[in-house]
């Protein structure tokens, strides 16, 4: 089947197979608005106009200070923090803490990101049910983290009819399945290895078990220490 250009993305990151392909979307989605938003259409008064409304998460403000140059983001929160000001000027106390508590909930890049993410897993439950192909690098997978499983699960159901649902619903659920008896097995060997018993045993393939569950719950590989010692 002809790829589309909102298709070559999917059939790109669903092709490598070596993590949750809807993760690395996500990556690419997120790092291209970053730099999109510290470049030039930091400029752009549309922008600057949602940017001043919605602020950003801390995990975006991070990635713009990292990203970007420290005078775009100087200048978003600028005009974003004269915003505020003049919002709080003009309410009560009480209006003043649901103002600030909606602030801390809204994100400019996070909704531009699900916005796209919306449309992509449109394509994506197209691709599935229309290309063969794309259905074979599907099963393909080894596993998808939790919040990705459950927007997979969530979206099916508006774009599949209810057999392809519970087709799809079981294709997922086998991926998911493996993947999750292979790390519990992991942590259960990571667990033992404190156990004097096992001290000198082969850490097998559960060094990194902690970080790859942590990941699985929450689509964000941690940063830990990566030294391991068999005493706690």
């Amino acid at each position: 089947m002809s790829e589309h250009i909102y298709t070559i993305p999917i059939n790109d990151h669903f092709g490598k197979a070596d993590g949750c392909a809807l993760c690395s979307l996500f990556n690419m989605l997120e790092r291209n608005e970053i730099e999109r938003i510290t470049g030039a259409a930091m400029m752009e008064p549309d922008v600057r106009i949602q940017t001043n409304r919605f602020g950003f998460c801390e995990r975006h403000f991070g990635k713009m200070l990292l990203v970007g140059k420290r005078l775009p983001v100087a200048l978003i929160l600028q005009s974003h923090f004269e915003i505020i000001r003049g919002e709080l000027e003009r309410k009560k106390p009480e209006g003043q803490g649901k103002y600030l508590q909606e602030l801390e909930n809204s994100c400019y890049v996070c909704g531009r990101i699900q916005e796209q993410m919306d449309s992509l897993y449109g394509n994506l439950f197209w691709l599935w049910s229309n290309d063969r192909a794309f259905q074979e690098r599907f099963r393909a997978q080894p596993y998808f983290c939790f919040p990705h499983y459950r927007e997979l699960l969530f979206y099916g159901q508006k774009h599949l009819s209810k057999k392809d649902y519970r087709i799809f619903c079981a294709e997922v659920w086998s991926i998911e399945t493996s993947y999750l008896e292979t790390l519990s097995g992991d942590i259960d060997w990571f667990c033992k290895k404190f156990d004097y018993r096992f001290a000198k045993e082969d850490w097998k393939n559960s060094k990194d078990a902690i970080e790859r569950a942590v990941y699985t719950l929450t689509g964000h590989m941690p940063e830990f220490r990566s030294e391991i010692s068999t005493t706690i």
